[in-house]
């Protein structure tokens, strides 16, 4: 729908030059898309054959969750890849790494090591607990952002902190240090080289967030009004809207609301004949979450 070539936003924007719509891609699709900058595809081909090689097979899946039964697992199978889910890549990489010795375990009892040499191969399990990491730091962000109760400027906030522990991550790495990794703090003596992989595909997953979301620059002023309106410099917005902001900042009544109530009752509660510029932007920010979450 919003495509620059293709969809709505190419026609709407050639017939209604000079309009001041903002057009936005859905955010959780895009934060999916980032991960394309991620060099991951060898290590999810292998997760994914691996378990394929168990869960296809009606008698190995069958021996296999035996197998766990009988050592006490915590858990009593792995999970499928989908592709159309978004946290399934993330989920299954956890899943495969919490079973890693009883899978590698059961195929030697079987006399099948073939099927699991990977997981005792030290480079490839670095580079599966990097990637495991990462995922998992990619869920949670994807799980933050479909929350109830959030608004276009949470989901903001969100992406920003984000991007902040990308580069947070990259440099630590820089250092050796796996504060934020720990199953790839875990593998014994990673190599500088691989590494240093890991900080530069770190840094190219920042740039797609930078890359993939630089349309928010274009509301930032927008969603700071909308979240924090007595903090915002009223000599830096628009002109509609600056005696409106001066006389909210200057009700120490409207303030303590605003720090007591949900952000959409405190804007319903305001005077549509005093800040009515406010109220109309603040309308359209809320309009925005739904569409971006789920156009």
């Amino acid at each position: 729908m919003t495509g620059k070539k293709s969809g709505f936003l190419e026609p709407f924007s050639q017939n209604y030059p000079g309009n001041n719509v903002v057009f936005l891609h859905c955010v959780i699709h895009q934060d999916a898309l980032c991960k394309s900058a991620l060099n991951m595809k060898p290590v999810l081909d292998a997760v994914v054959k691996l378990v394929n090689t168990i869960r296809s097979r009606g008698l190995t899946h069958r021996q296999f969750r035996d197998f766990l039964q009988s050592v006490q697992s915590e858990y009593s199978d792995v999970l499928y890849y989908t592709k159309v889910r978004w946290l399934s890549a993330g989920c299954v990489f956890e899943r495969v790494w919490q079973l890693k010795d009883d899978i590698v375990s059961f195929f030697h009892e079987n006399q099948c090591s073939a099927e699991c040499e990977m997981l005792e191969d030290t480079e490839w399990l670095s580079d599966f607990a990097f990637f495991t990491d990462l995922l998992c730091h990619m869920n949670n962000l994807n799980v933050k952002m479909q929350g109830k109760n959030q608004f276009i400027d949470d989901i903001w906030a969100h992406l920003k902190a984000i991007k902040l522990k990308l580069n947070l991550f990259a440099g630590l790495l820089a250092k050796n240090d796996l504060s934020h990794f720990s199953r790839l703090n875990s593998i014994p003596s990673v190599n500088e080289e691989k590494l240093k992989n890991y900080e530069d595909g770190l840094k190219k997953l920042h740039f797609e967030f930078e890359r993939r979301f630089q349309d928010f620059s274009a509301i930032q002023t927008e969603l700071d009004i909308f979240t924090m309106p007595f903090n915002v410099n009223c000599e830096a917005v628009r002109s509609d809207l600056q005696l409106e902001l001066i006389e909210l900042q200057s009700n120490n009544h409207l303030k303590q609301s605003f720090v007591n109530m949900p952000k959409l009752e405190f804007y319903k509660s305001l005077s549509k004949v005093s800040i009515p510029n406010l109220i109309s932007d603040a309308q359209k920010v809320r309009a925005m979450f739904c569409f971006i979450l789920y156009m």
